[in-house]
């Protein structure tokens, strides 16, 4: 937070640190996208390299389980959780599995406390006596604060993406290295979100807006493209040297899927109940009503970009995120469409931040996985409903997540309630999840008596081991089932790999 007294940043660290202590599940694995990117992390750990690209490029990639391949996320995703697990290996013996879990957890967490961080420091370009409880009051206020908890790499997006915004808005007689710092963070943010690429133009636009006279808006334009220029660079070398080809990051032709009515993306990411980014993030809303009272750069930069990312997203095929809370593929974008709120007046920015705590705690308490799963199972009473949960819940008003996770609570709570959408005739075919399967952070589990989680990391490098030896790499295959082994020795499902006993 330049500029700001140290005492803010005290407040702001503890405050925040609180917060997502509360959402804090020391699970290091979530998501089938956080395994991936953890795997590769503990491959370049354990043997110093990322798994062996299999023949045939992009394709053959989905032929083998994740772990004994490149992540299909690319390369710098895989980078983020490295410096978490390499500080718990040292000690992973005494750690053990659950140990090395919570550590390699912390990755989310970091990651949701710097897209806050991000956030204050935009609110105080706009703002500069702005207090630093606004960075948690952004966290717990909008559905980023479940992502503290959730093996994505999207808050990490969001918080360079809003450092960099930061950067541009500068004063250039204060920073003068803004625009490089800016282009370096920007950059970052498309490395570990590739589709962001799509974001640049307008943000070369706002540069070329924020500063008197063309000689200074060449300098700061030159000096935000160069570090551009240097990452998009290294993203397609690395892409090359992964997949064979510049343009392939390993999600194949997944990648350019744009499939979906532009309307019916918009619709389901703008005003669904599963998925509306106004409804999980309220503070958006009154954003827009003080976007006139900022610069020309400014709009540009704090509306531009996520209208630009908005359009891209509600075109792509998987629009609605996947099995994640609320509309996660706007989290990148989330910090700088928020920012301008610190212009509203105190009382009305206070409650829209106090009614998103209340619309995405059921997302802090509840893993979105347990209820979107659950979803799945139940007998449509209509025709045309979707088979995946994910698209069930962005689609159909009576499965939406808020009310959903509630639903789930009061069953754990022993309330006899009827089933979402019974009105209409649906039937499931699974039992709901029990609390210990649904109940997300530590600290409630804790405080209702329920298990810790079991530990995800050693499963990872089981299927990783398993992976390796189908393809004959014997050696690497020992490697990650001896390390699995040392985590989780009394784990059948590591035992029964390759026949490993713990090391001694």
């Amino acid at each position: 937070m330049t500029g700001s007294r140290p005492r803010d940043g005290v407040v702001f660290a503890l405050v925040t640190g609180l917060v997502l202590a509360v959402a804090f599940a020391g699970r290091g694995v979530t998501t089938a996208d956080g395994a991936e990117v953890v795997s590769e992390s503990l491959e370049i750990l354990i043997a110093g390299s990322p798994a062996p690209n299999p023949p045939g490029g992009a394709e053959a990639l989905r032929l083998f389980p994740a772990g004994a391949r490149p992540s299909k996320y690319g390369l710098f995703p895989s980078l983020l959780p490295l410096p978490f697990a390499a500080a718990a290996w040292p000690v992973r013996g005494a750690l053990g599995g659950r140990g090395v879990d919570a550590v390699v957890s912390l990755t989310w967490a970091a990651g949701a406390g710097l897209a806050a961080l991000a956030f204050l420091s935009l609110v105080r370009r706009l703002r500069p006596s702005a207090s630093p409880l606004w960075g948690p009051a952004f966290l717990a206020g909008t559905f980023l604060w479940p992502y503290a908890a959730e093996s994505f790499v999207e808050p990490w997006a969001g918080a360079a993406l809003g450092f960099a915004a930061a950067k541009l808005l500068d004063d250039p007689a204060v920073s003068p290295r803004g625009p490089w710092a800016a282009g370096a963070l920007w950059a970052g943010a498309c490395l570990l979100k590739p589709v962001l690429w799509l974001t640049v133009p307008v943000a070369f636009l706002a540069v070329l807006l924020g500063k008197d006279g063309p000689r200074a808006r060449l300098r700061a334009f030159a000096a935000f493209t160069l570090p551009v220029a240097g990452g998009l660079a290294l993203g397609l070398a690395v892409n090359l040297v992964r997949q064979g080809s510049l343009l392939e990051t390993g999600y194949g032709d997944e990648a350019g899927r744009f499939t979906t009515v532009l309307l019916d993306g918009l619709r389901g990411l703008l005003a669904s109940p599963g998925r509306s980014v106004f409804l999980f993030a309220p503070v958006t809303l009154g954003a827009l009503f003080v976007l006139r009272r900022l610069t020309l750069p400014a709009r540009v930069l704090l509306a531009g970009v996520p209208l630009v990312h908005l359009l891209v997203v509600a075109r792509w095929w998987g629009w609605n995120g996947g099995s994640a809370w609320g509309p996660r593929l706007l989290l990148p974008v989330l910090p700088l469409l928020a920012a301008p709120a610190a212009l509203l007046p105190a009382a009305s920015a206070g409650a829209l931040l106090g009614l998103g705590m209340l619309v995405n705690l059921p997302g802090v308490v509840v893993t979105p996985g347990a209820w979107i799963s659950w979803v799945e199972t139940i007998r449509p009473p209509v025709q045309g409903w979707p088979p995946k949960g994910s698209e069930r819940v962005s689609d159909v008003p009576c499965l939406a997540p808020v009310t959903g996770h509630l639903w789930l609570l009061a069953r754990g709570a022993g309330r006899d309630l009827s089933l979402p959408c019974s009105s209409f005739g649906s039937a499931v075919a699974a039992r709901v999840p029990s609390p210990a399967e649904a109940v997300s952070p530590l600290l409630l589990r804790a405080l209702a008596g329920l298990p810790p989680p079991g530990p995800t990391i050693p499963r990872i490098l089981v299927r990783a081991a398993s992976g390796h030896a189908a393809r004959g790499e014997d050696e690497r295959a020992r490697a990650m089932a001896g390390e699995a082994a040392r985590l989780a020795p009394d784990d059948p499902a590591v035992r029964a790999v390759l026949g490993v006993s713990p090391p001694r």
